[in-house]
């Protein structure tokens, strides 16, 4: 919890401290199922990228399942509890 002190502290450039209305942090994706889809998406993408530029395009199309597959698994992985909120175990 974070703290709740009565006196909001603000610190020299005007930001507040310890503002009570935002004592749970959002989670803003930053769980296993949110890095594992972006991490399929970004490399299948950038392989996708270099079959393309080098024009050998099997290359290409095997990067974009790599990209496509990583949105199932971020999905699957959230239903599993792996999600933002989830308990991570």
């Amino acid at each position: 919890m974070a703290n709740t002190t009565d006196e909001i502290q603000v610190d020299a450039y005007g930001r507040i401290l310890n503002d009570p209305t935002h004592d749970e942090s959002p989670s803003h994706g930053n769980s296993p199922a949110g890095w594992s889809l972006v991490a399929l998406v970004l490399v299948g993408l950038v392989i996708a990228a270099i079959g393309s530029l080098a024009s050998a395009w099997i290359v290409m199309w095997i990067g974009i399942v790599i990209a496509v597959i990583g949105l199932p698994v971020g999905f699957f992985m959230r239903l599993a509890g792996k999600g933002a909120n989830g308990d991570y175990s």
